[in-house]
């Protein structure tokens, strides 16, 4: 009996990736009090054979920061960062010593998080953080110095 309950978790689990890969894409454009714009690109196809989840913002060097569903985009260490790799394990992203930003969302919020050096999660403190509530549309950008700044964010089509 446990192995056929093993088999048929094992058998959906392939089935839920896929269901992930299969949504489509989504921009959600935000802007704040002050003109400023951040755009929310989801389930964007890319290079890595995976769909991603990106952020652009005014005040970001990189041209954009991605990161696959639940997982890390791992950047390189240059004045301009830039994506290197991505991964949903935890020991790369453990190691790699530059940026990493963690990508998730779902039907109440989109979720970011930037963090720099080895280590993830609670080992490292955050660059910043970017949270959007799809409820509302509202969004707060959350830096490492304490600062927040709020955001109205509609879907584009």
């Amino acid at each position: 009996m446990k192995q056929m309950i093993l088999a048929g978790v094992m058998a959906a689990v392939p089935l839920s990736i896929l269901a992930q890969a299969e949504k489509p894409a989504e921009v959600i454009l935000c802007r704040g009090e002050a003109g400023d714009t951040v755009t929310v690109e989801l389930w964007t196809p890319s290079q890595f054979d995976q769909p991603l989840h990106c952020i652009r913002a005014d005040f970001i060097a990189e041209a954009a920061v991605c990161a696959p569903h639940g997982g890390w985009g791992l950047s390189s260490d240059a004045a301009v960062p830039e994506l290197v790799e991505v991964t949903n394990d935890w020991k790369t992203a453990h190691t790699h010593q530059a940026g990493k930003v963690t990508a998730i969302e779902g039907a109440k919020a989109v979720r970011f998080n930037a963090q720099y050096g080895v280590g993830i999660g609670s080992n490292l403190s955050y660059e910043w953080k970017f949270t959007l509530d799809r409820r509302t549309g509202s969004a707060t950008w959350f830096t490492k110095d304490g600062e927040k700044f709020t955001y109205d964010c509609l879907g584009q089509s």
